[in-house]
């Protein structure tokens, strides 16, 4: 079985991360894995903070019955290119493919998304669900989903745990790119002494500086995903409170207590998060204390991941060799 897994060139995000965990794990395992970047024209596409994962690089793709090709979803529409190989659809973005096939649906004046045939089963489409919120998601369109989550690279769990016994200051640090309004909300009733403190036009090591000093992270964005922030927050020895829209309405992919979650639509919300995070900047060395769970299931994840990259991957082998047969059946 041959694996290719199809990677947006030159981005340094945490989706086309988790894809080079993805064949860093497959590779280990044993595995015919090789990673595809889109586009091609790039000499040297692996961007240099990931070449830790030692990817092996083709440019053609093999459309062949023993051939997997799997794609995130914002290369959805790649899938209907091939006609032989094992059609995979990793899950890493919910509400990116949401808004996208709404979009294209609006464009083409469809009553359907085009890219709604990844649940018709006629195209035999495999589903890894990058968190328990895209299990979830792909389950009520009737698909069943591999779990396929992530893990935060070794560089950033070390750089953390030698940042989280710093001296603490009053900082609130949060990612502006993400629920802002409401983060506007609450720094605008929020006492003089709390510092807010934007993640932005920041290097990997100056936000780990930054989260190393802050007491307290807010995130109330989408979180299509299992975002790294809030987790590398955590290892850094912050508060982390977030809303409850998307993977952090459950307790799989953000399994913090759900006294530091909060609903912003409700009336009351500004001032019980500003009382929450009040309390962290008096008593933080004990609610920190209070994350050492989530901080260990952070840094247990890169096994975990390894378990579930092998999982899926026997799982695909075995459905080539279910299709072999079927094949000869017919």
């Amino acid at each position: 079985m041959k694996v290719h897994v199809l990677c947006p060139a030159s981005s340094v995000t945490g989706g086309p991360e988790a894809l080079h965990q993805f064949v860093d794990a497959g590779q280990r395992l044993g595995y015919d894995m090789a990673m595809v970047y889109l586009p091609e024209d790039d000499p040297d596409p692996t961007p240099a903070v990931f070449k830790m994962y030692r990817p092996r690089v083709v440019r053609d793709i093999v459309d062949a019955p023993d051939s997997v090709v799997v794609v995130p979803e914002t290369g959805t529409l790649q899938l209907l290119e091939l006609r032989h190989a094992t059609r995979a659809l990793w899950w890493l973005s919910v509400e990116h493919f949401a808004m996208r096939n709404e979009a294209m649906r609006q464009a083409q004046k469809a009553q359907r998304g085009p890219l709604d045939f990844v649940f018709d089963p006629r195209f035999g489409v495999v589903h890894l669900a990058q968190s328990e919120y895209a299990r979830q998601f792909v389950a009520r369109q009737g698909a069943n989903a591999l779990m396929l989550t992530d893990y935060v690279r070794d560089e950033i769990v070390e750089r953390a745990r030698a940042l989280r016994g710093g001296e603490k200051q009053n900082i609130v640090a949060y990612n502006p790119k993400k629920g802002l309004e409401f983060t506007q909300k609450l720094m605008a009733a929020s006492p003089p002494e709390i510092q807010w403190v934007p993640i932005e036009n920041m290097s990997p090591a100056e936000v780990a500086q930054l989260l190393g000093r802050s007491k307290v992270y807010v995130d109330f964005g989408p979180h299509p995903g299992r975002d790294r922030i809030p987790r590398e927050a955590a290892l850094c020895g912050c508060v982390v409170i977030t809303n409850t829209q998307g993977s952090a309405g459950n307790a799989v992919d953000v399994p913090i207590g759900a006294d530091y979650k909060f609903d912003e639509r409700h009336t009351l919300c500004v001032p019980q998060v500003l009382a929450r995070i009040g309390e962290a900047m008096v008593d933080h060395a004990r609610m920190a204390e209070g994350f050492s769970a989530y901080r260990q299931w952070i840094e247990d994840h890169r096994q975990a991941f390894l378990q579930e990259s092998y999982t899926c991957l026997a799982t695909l082998e075995a459905l080539i060799a279910q299709r072999a047969r079927q094949r000869l059946a017919a």
